[in-house]
């Protein structure tokens, strides 16, 4: 086999040590980190969750409840020819009593509006027409419940199970009223301008005043409805100082 020539012996080596540095350059540039193309978007690592909640530096505080509606309170005590009402300082009913309801519910009801409890008596009969009546009294407020006998008519029958009448115009701060408005004080020449149905001079210089001398409470015989008349208590030429409501009768 030939020799080579010595001329090409420096070409060669030249031309290795090229090739070895273009090894080197390839394998460097392909161990460089890439940068990203355009347009790439990266997702940056997710947030670790503190082991402890933070709070904000401003807290807001809690709204304060609305007020709720405010119950009524006894104002008036309505007394007419079905049975008694109390009415609260804004208009409404809070309770209502017809003559031949039950007497419990209203005695108690009472109790709650004059903040006491009544003083009970037994007001007696006289042995034929009315039986004996329980009294309920608050100071000038009035309420009498039947009493059942053996043998006798049951109250659920009977013409005036119960009645009321008051003295006072109010009574533990409570108002006390009649149809018309008529209450203890209001003067005779009014009660007398309103038209009563009957005026009756009693012996004593008193005046009694009647009202709804139709209205025979619960009498089924005759045709009863359980209204009560109005009578008037006075001293002739003065003033109202006594409401009864019971059904018309003159015995």
């Amino acid at each position: 086999m030939g020799e080579r020539p010595k001329a090409l012996l420096p070409v060669l080596t030249v031309a290795g040590v090229l090739a070895i540095a273009a090894v080197i350059a390839m394998v460097m540039l392909l161990s460089r980190p890439q940068a990203p193309t355009a347009g790439a978007t990266t997702t940056p690592p997710a947030a670790v969750p503190s082991a402890t909640p933070t709070t904000s530096a401003t807290s807001t505080a809690d709204p304060s409840p609305s007020p709720g509606p405010t119950e009524a309170t006894a104002a008036e005590i309505e007394v007419g020819a079905t049975g008694i009402t109390v009415v609260g300082d804004d208009g409404s009913d809070l309770f209502t009593y017809r003559w031949n309801g039950d007497a419990a519910l209203a005695v108690a009801a009472l109790t709650d509006v004059f903040g006491t409890a009544p003083d009970e008596s037994i007001t007696e009969g006289d042995g034929t027409h009315f039986p004996d009546y329980t009294s309920y009294r608050w100071g000038g407020f009035s309420l009498f419940d039947m009493i059942e006998t053996d043998g006798g008519k049951p109250r659920t029958e009977y013409w005036q199970p119960s009645y009321a009448e008051f003295t006072v115009g109010a009574e533990s701060g409570v108002a006390l009223t009649a149809e018309s408005g008529l209450t203890v004080g209001t003067s005779i020449d009014d009660v007398r301008a309103l038209g009563p149905d009957e005026e009756v001079e009693l012996s004593d210089g008193r005046v009694r005043i009647f009202f709804g001398t139709e209205r025979d409470g619960f009498d089924t015989a005759e045709g009863g409805e359980g209204e009560y008349a109005l009578i008037i208590g006075a001293v002739e030429e003065g003033a109202v100082d006594e409401i009864i409501y019971r059904p018309f009768s003159r015995l």
